[in-house]
């Protein structure tokens, strides 16, 4: 497809909106009704498939949580190799049109392969790497279509992106659980592989109404660059993600085989990115991460602060212990992006546990329902509702919640004298988190001392009500707080290492599923016999993010907030 025949640059004159933001709108909401419909079932489907190979019921649904999370984990952690590739390659269009088909198929797989572990296994590997991949390009591209004139729609149409996001999420839980029930998962799988498939057409179908901003280099150094940046993301974060720390974690240490590749893996792309340096230099995140520890081993920073003179100003870049020769070669603003990205990186890091505690109301959450009575009866109306149903109120909740607090709350805390800060706020956030956890291990021990099917679903209405304030006050303002404190050319980065978090989380939740005979009997007596209760599961979640929210706010009391927003 030939690039030259599209707008590479939005209209500056044009004042209306662009003519591909519908194709784009229509693209996100099927995309994000296929997603979310699919996830919706996978804990059900998988604990079946599982019980179906011999395994005892409590033991089937570990293992299809451990499932779960890696999937999602895959799902985030993959758009840095997007980002990449759609800014340095391919492009954003080229991009998301291909990994969309990538994504469709993995709908195909799932569809006709729903009976087997190794089927559902290969689906979703392919959707994660289809989703992953788009994550990072969609938003962005539909930014690109918006010029000068223009330019004051962008807010309008992300808050659409964010309406058809909940709107797809929430119809979409509520309808594949019952197509799941009724017809079976093959139908319950293809119904979003349908979906996925129309918001790739409609995608297509804006083709020639799209801006296509080029790749920037593009051509042999993009792929290059492409290549350098996947053996470098597999070897550093990939698997030791998904692979290494598991298995330290379960107390093994990983083969050799493991540190063998892995090395290979990383000595590969530093090669590749150094015959892309020798080709033409880079200033990139990487080039001046590389340059900066190249020059604290030789001694060339400490001899770049030695050689100043008192007319270099305090706060200079060339005067830090490891920027220093990095500001002298790349100059004072390209060094800032990536020491802005490593301080905002250890914002992240503790961010990753309320992640961990977040998904769960696709797995662990489920589970607790499951062993619920789910007939209620709301004000005379009757319903039987499904386990992977409840989880509906999460996209509604946040619909509600976020002008809530945006002309309420925030408001009336900051009359009282109490600023709320980005990060006061997402550490209050995750404390928040920590106590909707301690509410569901309050209502998972009445389970287990109860019959079966005795407590009402209803209860937990509480729990996701404050786990929903948690999202708002965690996730929304993070965005914003990532977005404001990385300079222009280092805001794709950051939002790779935000979503990095999100992947983080998602793999600790599957390393506690699968080592939680070890790691909760360190915090609580376990029945040897039975193994750890979901109580106990609950209970430490809910410890562990209290610990973390402290360790965030304690971080965050020394952070000093720097504004690069254009």
């Amino acid at each position: 497809m030939s690039e030259h025949k599209f707008l590479t640059a939005p209209d500056p004159n044009e004042k209306g909106w662009p003519k591909g933001v519908p194709y784009i709108i229509g693209n996100e909401g099927c995309e994000r009704f296929s997603f979310y419909g699919m996830k919706s079932i996978l804990q059900v489907h998988l604990t079946m498939l599982f019980v179906g190979t011999g395994l005892m019921q409590g033991t089937a649904e570990e293992h299809a949580q451990e499932m779960v999370h890696l999937f999602v984990a895959g799902v985030y952690a993959l758009p840095m190799i997007g980002a990449i590739i759609s800014d340095r390659l391919a492009g954003k269009y080229e991009t998301i049109i291909w990994l969309s088909l990538v994504y469709c198929l993995g709908h195909a797989v799932l569809a006709v392969g729903e009976n087997s572990i190794m089927g559902m296994t290969i689906g979703l590997a392919l959707i994660s790497i289809g989703s992953g991949g788009i994550k990072p390009c969609v938003s962005a591209h539909v930014g690109d279509q918006f010029g000068k004139s223009n330019w004051h729609l962008v807010e309008k149409v992300f808050q659409a992106f964010y309406f058809i996001i909940n709107f797809g999420s929430f119809f979409a839980t509520l309808l594949i659980p019952y197509l799941n029930a009724k017809f079976g998962p093959s139908v319950a799988f293809g119904l979003p592989g349908v979906l996925m498939f129309l918001a790739t057409f409609a995608f297509w179908m804006g083709r020639k109404v799209f801006v296509h901003v080029p790749a920037q280099p593009g051509g042999q150094l993009g792929l290059l660059d492409a290549l350098s940046s996947i053996f470098l993301f597999l070897g550093c974060i990939g698997l030791p993600l998904f692979i290494g720390l598991p298995q330290l974690f379960e107390g093994h240490i990983p083969s050799l085989g493991y540190w063998i590749v892995t090395g290979w893996l990383i000595l590969m792309g530093l090669w590749i990115f150094e015959e892309r340096r020798h080709i033409s230099q880079d200033d990139g995140f990487l080039s001046i991460m590389m340059h900066s520890v190249g020059a604290l081993i030789s001694g060339a920073s400490a001899k770049v602060r030695s050689a100043l003179t008192s007319d270099v100003p305090g706060d200079s870049l060339q005067r830090h212990w490891f920027f220093s020769a990095s500001a002298k070669k790349f100059g004072e603003d390209a060094a800032e992006g990536p020491r802005a990205v490593l301080r905002i990186i250890s914002i992240f890091f503790m961010v990753s546990v309320f992640w961990a505690l977040f998904d769960q109301h696709a797995s662990s959450w489920i589970r607790q329902a499951s062993r619920m009575d789910l007939h209620v009866n709301l004000f005379g109306l009757k319903m039987d509702l499904l386990a992977s149903q409840i989880s509906a109120l999460n996209p509604l909740m946040v619909m509600a919640l976020i002008p809530f607090n945006n002309f309420f709350l925030y408001p009336m805390i900051g009359k009282l004298g109490f600023q709320m800060t980005p990060l006061r706020r997402m550490t209050i956030g995750m404390g928040i988190a920590g106590f909707a956890f301690a509410v569901v291990a309050i209502i998972q021990g009445w389970i287990e001392k109860g019959d079966p099917n005795s407590v009402t679903v209803l209860w937990q209405v509480i729990p996701y009500l404050i786990m929903t304030q948690a999202e708002v006050m965690v996730s929304i303002t993070g965005l914003e707080f990532a977005y404001t404190q990385a300079p222009t050319r280092m805001k794709s980065t950051i939002m790779g290492f935000w979503l990095l978090s999100v992947s983080l989380g998602n793999v600790l939740v599957a390393i506690v599923t699968k080592a939680q005979d070890r790691l909760l009997s360190l915090f609580a007596e376990v029945d040897p016999a039975t193994g750890p209760t979901l109580t106990q599961f609950f209970w430490f979640f809910a410890g562990l993010m209290a610990c973390a929210a402290l360790v965030f706010g304690i971080r965050a009391s020394f952070y000093r907030y720097r504004d690069y927003t254009q």
